[in-house]
């Protein structure tokens, strides 16, 4: 192979990756498929600062239990399984408790999160599928959250609440079909 045709290919390349690239100005194009909304709320395992920048254990706690409150309220609706729907329904009573405990003590209001968009267009054993996978992730970083908040004082009740509720709820969705 020539070097001329090398040195072509590798600069074609060059100019196409350059387009992958995320622009520094406002596009009129639509974002890449998978791509969240720049005002989208954050997911598990990325904690957001609540009101006033509030940050810490708290915070993050506000954030992960306003996640979960959404999918519980989306799966109320949504679920098919009976079992999605009985632990839906008791992760929103638990989480809307939490919210406002946590809310109380300082975690500021945080942003009310919502489901997310790629959850929200399943239907059927695939929404069902995807929602226990992703309540599981929140269960799972909420009791490490609730750990790392037992140094305060004021939350090591809701710290023992959210790894005895963490247990639970595992133990529930992994005996889903």
């Amino acid at each position: 192979m020539r070097k001329s045709t090398i040195i072509g290919a590798v600069l074609v390349g060059g100019i196409a990756l350059a387009g992958c690239t995320p622009a520094e100005y406002d596009s009129d194009q639509p974002p890449a498929p998978g791509t969240p909304p720049a005002d989208a709320p954050k997911m598990a395992g990325q904690a957001s600062t609540g009101e006033h920048g509030a940050s810490g254990p708290a915070a993050q706690l506000l954030s992960n239990r306003q996640q979960v409150l959404a999918l519980a309220e989306l799966a109320v609706t949504k679920a098919t399984s009976p079992q999605a729907k009985e632990v839906a329904a008791e992760l929103k009573q638990s989480a809307t408790e939490q919210v406002t405990e946590l809310q109380q003590h300082g975690g500021g209001t945080g942003q009310p999160a919502s489901a997310d968009a790629a959850l929200s267009a399943l239907s059927g054993p695939a929404f069902d599928a995807q929602w226990k996978q992703e309540v599981l992730t929140l269960v799972n970083e909420a009791a490490t959250l609730a750990k790392s908040a037992q140094n305060d004082a004021e939350l090591t009740e809701l710290a023992t609440e959210l790894a005895t509720e963490q247990q639970e709820i595992t133990a529930k969705l992994n005996a889903m079909a």
